[in-house]
């Protein structure tokens, strides 16, 4: 039995308790944000050539209030995603039980 789980694995996990014709509607300006918000995380790590050293995912990253994509991942999901989700959604992340995989990732390890 794996100690860890993958990245994929902890996306995917409890996804199948959600039926596949469910819905909601969302704002199109909040979804374009979300998208974009994406899009600049795909086009720094598409490339390594972007990341050369640790001091440049740093200085992408940023910090809270730097205007750093740190910044907009924060306002993408604690702001704009946040309204979007239903009750019984928000519901089952706090009662922690649905969404969380039980095995940790592999960054959770002290190096």
């Amino acid at each position: 039995m794996p100690n860890h789980s993958m990245p994929k694995e902890r996306v995917e996990y409890g996804l199948d308790q959600i039926a596949a014709d469910r819905g909601v509607t969302v704002s199109l300006r909040d979804l374009m944000y979300i998208h974009q918000t994406l899009a600049e995380y795909l086009q720094f790590f598409h490339q390594p050539l972007h990341y050369p050293d640790l001091e440049a995912v740093h200085e992408f990253l940023g910090s809270k209030g730097s205007s750093g994509v740190y910044d907009i991942l924060s306002e993408s999901l604690y702001r704009r995603m946040n309204k979007m989700l239903p009750e019984d959604i928000h519901q089952a992340f706090d009662d922690g039980k649905i969404f969380e995989h039980p095995l940790a990732p592999t960054y959770f390890d002290e190096r």
